[in-house]
């Protein structure tokens, strides 16, 4: 009998620890609005804004898990924009995530010529985060990365219609910011779902948009917008954030030596999807009006790749797979 406990005991373990991908969601809202770029939104100061490009780096993302477990990650900078804003972290021994830890620009050990690991960008495969941008996110090997850039028009004249165009970007090389957040888990099967917000809104707080032109350097307001992410509370949990087990995935799919396939398993339709390397490169996107849809794996590197699914009926899902 104390060896069929003992047995049932270590099959439960071996069940809890089971390997786990884990996906990094921060969904972009403007206010209460999912965020998009060419869209007219209201500012925390009354002004309209349309913003034509928002990106920005994470580093050093960190888990904690497990009754006081660290777990780090071999890739450790990742470029968000409001199309890529989901990240597979990897696949790991994980059963509750307490908490996050990432840092919002490029560390120093990559930022600038007196980074440990900086390297000329030219070096970087296209596929690297920190390889050349459109726009550009790299002001040179002695400023070093931008952290984050917005760029867009804003209202001037109180019409409501945005016309005054502004660019930030923020350099220096002490200006990235820590942040740490706890954590509200997803379980579907095998994978769980962190899920943050970033708000734009937020990061944009009393940065007079209509006025400030373009606006480059690491002091004054490009300082100020990045001590926003915390100032502010820029990044927060998702309101659909929750620990409910949820056993069914939207999408079935399988992979072979060619291609990567997945399907809707209810009557819905797949609305459109986006692939992803994981670094945040797009490589894809494409709208339908099937239950099923193929990607061709002979064009794409060696790699891991991210897949975010819309359905007809607005449902959303981001799986991985991985190109050998």
């Amino acid at each position: 009998m104390k060896n069929l406990l003992l047995s049932l005991g270590l099959l439960t373990s071996i069940a809890t620890w089971a390997q786990k991908n884990i996906i990094l969601n921060m969904e972009p809202l403007f206010g209460s609005q999912p965020f998009a770029l060419n869209q007219n939104f209201i500012g925390n100061d009354g002004i309209a804004v349309n913003i034509e490009h928002f990106n920005y780096y994470l580093t050093d993302i960190k888990l904690f898990h497990d009754n006081g477990l660290q777990t780090n990650f071999p890739t450790d900078i990742w470029l968000l924009t409001p199309e890529q804003h989901s990240l597979y972290l990897g696949n790991l021994n994980v059963n509750q995530i307490d908490s996050i830890n990432f840092t919002v620009g490029v560390a120093k050990r990559y930022n600038t010529q007196a980074g440990a690991l900086a390297q000329d960008i030219s070096t970087y495969p296209d596929s690297h985060a920190l390889s050349f941008q459109s726009p550009s996110m790299y002001w040179g090997w002695a400023f070093g990365y931008m952290h984050m850039i917005i760029g867009g028009k804003a209202d001037s004249n109180n019409d409501g219609v945005p016309n005054a165009y502004f660019e930030m970007h923020n350099l220096g090389n002490n200006n990235q910011q820590s942040v740490t957040l706890p954590s509200i888990q997803t379980n579907t099967g095998n994978q769980i779902d962190l899920n943050y917000i970033c708000h734009v809104d937020r990061w944009l707080q009393q940065m007079p948009l209509s006025s400030v032109g373009v606006l480059h350097g690491d002091t004054g307001l490009n300082l100020q917008i990045l001590q926003n992410v915390n100032s502010q509370e820029v990044f927060t949990i998702a309101a659909n954030a929750n620990t409910q087990e949820n056993n069914t995935s939207l999408f079935a799919f399988v992979q072979s030596e060619n291609e990567f396939t997945f399907c809707v398993k209810n009557k819905q339709t797949i609305k459109n999807y986006i692939v992803f390397a994981n670094s945040g490169q797009q490589i894809c996107a494409v709208s339908s009006n099937e239950t099923k849809a193929s990607i061709a794996l002979e064009p794409l590197q060696s790699g891991i790749y991210l897949v975010t699914v819309e359905t007809d009926n607005g449902q959303r899902q981001t799986f991985r797979f991985v190109k050998p």
